[in-house]
């Protein structure tokens, strides 16, 4: 019986090791809020989301780097949608990761900075990519208002 126990505690031990010691960067995929007010250096190749006229979003392949602001004052924070595409871990063009990030500071407070972290392209041997969009939504519901975002935009990293 002691045998049994102490094999079922080492087995149980593993396990949360191993959920301890997960990657930093899928922890934290899913819900963020963008409270960074200062990004990365000058120098950056920003790509920015066009067509919505709540929300401005970017993304900077290099270091990671997504900025959102607001841009309309009405009261609704704006959101960043995201999705990490790698042809090395899915060929068939499934979502790899997937996540938001929120800015409810408002208009005023201009730029928002969160700094991900993603395995980079190699071009003519793996294809990984961010697509991402800009909307308006509920941040304590977590819902994004669709009517309100712009066109998805697709980077390689």
């Amino acid at each position: 019986m002691r045998r049994i126990r102490a094999a079922a505690l080492a087995v149980a031990a593993a396990g949360i090791a191993v959920l301890g010691f997960g990657s930093p960067a899928a922890a934290a995929d899913g819900k963020q809020l963008a409270t960074d007010a200062v990004g990365p250096g000058a120098g950056q190749d920003w790509h920015c989301t066009y067509g919505s006229a709540n929300a401005v979003g970017c993304f900077a392949p290099y270091g990671e780097w997504f900025r959102i602001a607001d841009s309309w004052a009405d009261g609704y924070p704006v959101v960043i949608e995201w999705r990490f595409f790698d042809d090395e871990v899915s060929p068939v063009g499934a979502i790899v990761r997937e996540g938001t990030i929120w800015n409810t500071a408002g208009q005023a407070a201009g730029w928002r900075y969160v700094n991900k972290s993603f395995p980079e392209n190699q071009p003519g041997i793996t294809l990984k990519q961010v697509t991402f969009r800009a909307c308006s939504g509920n941040y304590p519901a977590n819902a994004i208002y669709d009517a309100t975002c712009s066109e998805w935009i697709t980077v390689g990293t």
